[in-house]
């Protein structure tokens, strides 16, 4: 498939955060829920609005691969906005959008990808929807996404690289339970 591959190696290498030797699931998260939204046809172009539905989507799929982390805290705002430093996606502040709007007639019209500053307010859905009209990803990979071959190789490499392994409230860290292994045989 054409530019599959590309997209591979740009999900599989997203700019995430570390803490305590886990990748932050925060980007993969919402690329799985714009993912399914794709197949669902609820997002129908390469845009991707901060919807209700995308939040929504993006604590189901927290809730279900993460439950309750005991490492990182369920939040849309970051990775929406952090998104920007990979390379298909790109912020679009409402203002630009209108100007965007009106140079869609001229043909091969190339905007220029600008990383965007935190908007006042900090990290909250209103202050996103407030300053940003949209997200905008690749055209080639919107077309990817709205093929089933493509829609399952991307959601295996989300998963297999940020989502296996997660730490949650419910499950014990491995390294903890080992070292707990003493206490418990004295006790049995």
């Amino acid at each position: 498939m054409i530019k599959l591959t590309h997209y591979i190696d740009a999900f599989s290498s997203l700019h995430t955060a570390k803490y305590k030797g886990h990748k932050a699931p925060h980007k993969a998260v919402l690329l799985l829920s714009i993912i399914d939204l794709v197949e669902e046809d609820v997002i129908r172009s390469q845009r991707i609005v901060l919807s209700d539905a995308l939040d929504k989507r993006f604590h189901e799929i927290w809730h279900h691969y993460l439950g309750d982390s005991s490492l990182f805290i369920c939040d849309i705002t970051k990775p929406f906005f952090h998104m920007q430093h990979e390379p298909f996606w790109r912020l679009v502040e409402h203002n630009e959008a209108q100007e965007i709007m009106v140079a869609e007639d001229l043909p091969f019209v190339k905007v220029k990808k600008e990383n965007m500053d935190l908007p006042s307010g900090a990290y909250s859905v209103s202050t996103l929807r407030r300053t940003f009209a949209y997200a905008e990803i690749d055209g080639m990979l919107y077309e990817l996404l709205r093929n089933v071959d493509a829609r399952a190789m991307l959601r295996v490499v989300l998963i297999n690289e940020y989502l296996t392994g997660q730490p949650t409230k419910t499950m014990p860290d491995w390294g903890q339970l080992m070292a707990m292994l003493p206490i418990i045989a004295l006790v049995a």
